[in-house]
């Protein structure tokens, strides 16, 4: 298959995912029968984002410097080097493409076309006119999303990810199962019924600000992508990493997982010493058992650590000098696999020395995703950068790029959480 078949498959597949999404939101239970289809199509989906992946690279390579071709008329025409196609490149040609034409979409149109040398990009900023920015085309927006996998831990350990079609969705969950018993010949039995209540999504609005060198912005070539491609997936990711774990509902954020658990009473503290390896070990097995407890499918399990929880489990040695938990070296902490982000703090609690675990069947977690996203223009604006300094973008020669999406996370089964908290190591 070519690279545009490619693309018209996965967006297919994207639109009978949201078909059934659809269903779901409307108040109606998916079939057997749609429920399969659903995750096939996730499948096929995943199957071919790798093979448009490996495509793109093939072309990539197949690229060829640009060589001159003797003309015996005149003088020698020089045919220019295509762009580069790597993952994300087209999401950053996009946004350097609106910096260039500084908000016209005509001018940023050309720009991509003789500029950046991408037909593809100039054709997507033709078709990108929406309210209050360039509306960024669904397989642009769709390749950024799943850059951010690696970059997020909790979309990293598999975390489900669904549209939210006009920004809402309704996914209807079991709260309480049918209850069997015995009874004696003509005793009568009450009728146990399931219980059911809903999990809503409710996109909340993400803003990603992408400060620029005005300098930069005339310059074609992979290296001043990669940057403005790196600072786009690394501001997002992490905001939305934060938001996802420890976000409390308040300000227009998602309800993340620490708050969900703390309300439902999924929370084991860590109460002993540190340096004690059967403590901890215990302490572990408890976090796994909790799920297992109540009865969690276990599908996709995981856990989130700071950088220094997971390099202090990483580093415990037994009385032989053996390493208590060598298979962390393969990024997996007792048959499961872990992430670590900052996003997880270690200031809290008694002595503001505290840190959190987080495990979870990740099955259980869905993302919902806005279908739009959007890109701003400014070269006036001012921003807070990194240290919370407000800066100007006109007095430091910058454009300032914003990326505006929206997203919330929910969770199938509470069942399929605990929380880890007085993690002193």
């Amino acid at each position: 298959m070519t690279i545009q078949q490619l693309i018209e498959a996965m967006n297919n597949r994207a639109q009978q995912v949201k078909a059934l999404a659809a269903i779901e939101a409307n108040g109606e239970e998916l079939t057997e029968e749609q429920h399969q289809q659903f995750l096939t199509l996730q499948k096929e989906h995943a199957e071919l984002g790798e093979k448009l992946t490996r495509a793109r690279a093939a072309e990539q390579i197949a690229i060829q410097e640009a060589t001159p071709i003797a003309n015996k008329s005149g003088p020698s025409v020089h045919v220019k080097k295509e762009a580069e196609n790597y993952p994300g490149a087209k999401i950053a040609r996009f946004g350097m493409a609106i910096a260039a034409g500084r908000g016209n979409l005509q001018d940023a149109q050309k720009f991509a076309e003789t500029e950046l040398n991408d037909k593809d990009v100039a054709m997507a900023v033709s078709t990108a006119a929406g309210s209050g920015g360039a509306l960024v085309p669904e397989n642009l927006s769709s390749d950024f999303i799943e850059l951010l996998r690696p970059r997020s831990i909790v979309r990293k350990l598999g975390a489900t990810v669904m549209p939210l079609p006009n920004g809402n969705l309704t996914i209807p969950r079991h709260t309480g199962g049918a209850v069997s018993g015995y009874k004696a010949e003509n005793e009568p039995r009450n009728a146990d019924t399931q219980t059911l209540d809903d999990v809503k999504l409710s996109a909340k609005t993400q803003m990603t600000i992408v400060p620029i060198s005005n300098e930069l912005i005339g310059k074609a070539g992979r290296n001043v992508e990669s940057i403005f491609l790196k600072d786009m997936l690394a501001a997002t990711a992490t905001r939305q990493d934060k938001a996802f774990l420890r976000d409390d509902g308040t300000n227009n954020t998602p309800t993340g997982m620490r708050k969900t658990a703390l309300d439902s009473g999924r929370v084991k503290a860590f109460s002993g010493d540190k340096t004690d390896i059967l403590i901890i070990d215990q302490y572990l097995d408890s976090l796994i058992l909790t799920l297992e407890e109540s009865d969690s499918a276990m599908i996709m399990p995981g856990w989130g650590f700071s950088p220094r929880t997971a390099i202090y489990l990483a580093g415990l040695r037994d009385g032989n000098g053996n390493k208590v938990y060598p298979e962390m070296a393969q990024g997996e902490l007792k048959g499961y696999p872990f992430a670590k982000t900052t996003n997880i703090p270690v200031n809290l609690g008694t002595g503001l020395a505290m840190s959190e675990i987080y495990f979870a069947d990740f099955n259980d977690v869905i993302i919902g995703e806005a279908e739009e996203m959007t890109i701003d223009f400014s070269r006036e604006a001012t921003y807070n950068d990194a240290s919370g300094n407000l800066v100007s973008a006109y007095s430091r020669n910058q454009s300032v790029l914003r990326l505006v999406t929206g997203n919330d996370i929910g969770f199938r089964h509470l069942e399929g959480l605990v929380l880890g908290t007085d993690i002193s190591f």
